[in-house]
């Protein structure tokens, strides 16, 4: 163990303690080199993944320049200790990185001066996707103990990019959920309304609806959007009408034509006031998606509606007699519009 082991506690304790789901991945790779080589007493330390672990960094992380420079350039020739620690999965001890069979990389090496290494592999849930490497100089080479001495460190490092990589899916699918649930809901608002307007089940509504789609061009999810739109529109303040409704239901107010003072072609029907008793019911093969709610479709005869409050009510027999003034005869026959002459006409 080293005289300042402390320090390399104290941040895998740190690396431990942080938070997953506010946890910054590229600034505590980033924290972790620039802070080993003063804990363990190395020339540098760079980490190099096999693929980048955040979409927003790169896949090498490294204390200075000259670690940055050797670590790309393993990571970009799939060559030297770290491949060869990512692929084994076990630790490499290279005392002298000049003579690496990579010609590029012992180049590299001699000409930063990190010409000694210790490479430690990062296993993320279960596979060995990275790997840590501790470079030392020709002058002062890195011993092979430092591979022990950072293992606490290493196992949380590798913990807690395994929580950050399960919560990034778990959000992910969270994302796609929310997604098709919100997509999905104006779909089964649309269908509930129909089912509760036409007293049927959710599958006949739901074909209704497809089938009302159909005949209006558009899919199926839009159409809901519109229906559950208009029910909103009714139901609050009166609006302006901007978005147009498709209706299947002839419309029995008059026409734009109509109202613009034109004159609309002849077409033989004869036009049926709106609260016209036509007998006509709520039926699902003749009603548009939005006739009902546009007031297109005639109420039932049994509705409140269709009475009239101004009828007068029928008078009883004192009424019919103040009717009739002092000059009739209460017993006789009193004509037309007396009780009793209308009890013969009944008879």
């Amino acid at each position: 163990m080293l005289a300042n082991d402390p320090t390399l506690i104290g941040l895998a304790l740190q690396v431990g303690r942080t938070r997953t789901a506010q946890l910054d991945v590229g600034a505590m790779v980033s924290g972790v080199c620039g802070a080993l080589p003063m804990a363990v007493g190395v020339a540098g330390a760079v980490i190099v993944f096999r693929r980048p672990p955040d979409p927003l960094t790169g896949p090498v992380f490294a204390s200075d320049p000259a670690a940055t420079r050797l670590g790309e350039l393993q990571h970009r020739r799939a060559a030297g200790p770290v491949q060869e620690a990512i692929v084994t999965g076990r630790v490499v001890v290279t005392a002298d990185l000049t003579r690496s069979e990579s010609v590029e990389v012992a180049a590299v090496a001699a000409e930063t001066g990190l010409a000694s290494a210790v490479t430690v592999p990062l296993t993320l849930d279960g596979r060995t996707t990275a790997a840590l490497q501790l470079l030392g100089t020709g002058f002062r080479p890195v011993p092979a103990e430092l591979a022990e001495t950072v293992r606490p460190l290493v196992e949380a490092l590798s913990a807690r990019l395994s929580d950050t990589a399960g919560f990034a899916r778990l959000s992910a699918a969270v994302a796609r959920s929310t997604a098709a649930l919100e997509w999905g809901l104006p779909l089964a608002h649309a269908t509930g309304i129909f089912a509760e307007r036409y007293r049927t089940d959710v599958e006949e509504a739901g074909r209704f609806l497809a089938g009302a789609a159909t005949r209006a061009a558009l899919p199926v999810e839009l159409h809901a959007v519109e229906v559950v739109a208009e029910v909103g529109r009714r139901d609050g303040p009166p609006a302006r009408r901007d978005v147009a409704v498709h209706d299947d239901m002839p419309r029995d107010t008059p026409s734009d034509a109509a109202r613009s003072g034109e004159v609309a072609p002849t077409t033989g029907e004869v036009p049926v006031p709106r609260n016209a008793p036509t007998g006509r019911r709520h039926r699902r093969d003749d009603a548009g998606p939005l006739a009902w709610l546009a007031g297109d479709l005639p109420l039932p005869r049994h509705s409140r509606a269709r009475r009239d409050p101004q009828v007068p009510r029928r008078p009883d027999h004192e009424d019919a007699r103040a009717a009739a003034g002092p000059d009739v005869d209460p017993d006789g026959d009193g004509g037309p519009g007396t009780p009793r002459h209308r009890r013969a006409d009944i008879s």
